[in-house]
């Protein structure tokens, strides 16, 4: 699935790596690239929180380690799921 995301006046074309909602906290996450690739060469992926206003996505900023540890397990899970 893909998105836009703009930023400073810009809309930049998103890819959706992997969204999930954490039922402990009824918070919706996306986990999103851009396809821009970091200093070692390897897709950079951004994550957040986010809801869905009609066909809109509203996204808002991590909060906690809570949350940035739980990103961290799902994506874990999803390559350990592909690397079957």
């Amino acid at each position: 699935m893909n998105f836009k995301v703009v930023e400073n006046g810009k809309e930049i074309q998103c890819n959706i790596v992997l969204s999930f909602r954490d039922d402990n906290n009824d918070i919706n996450y996306v986990v999103y690239t851009d396809g821009s690739l970091d200093e070692n060469n390897e897709l950079e992926l951004h994550a957040s929180r986010y809801i869905l206003n009609g066909e809109q996505i509203i996204l808002m900023e991590i909060e906690n380690e809570y949350e940035w540890d739980l990103i961290d397990n799902m994506l874990q899970s999803k390559y350990n799921e592909l690397e079957k």
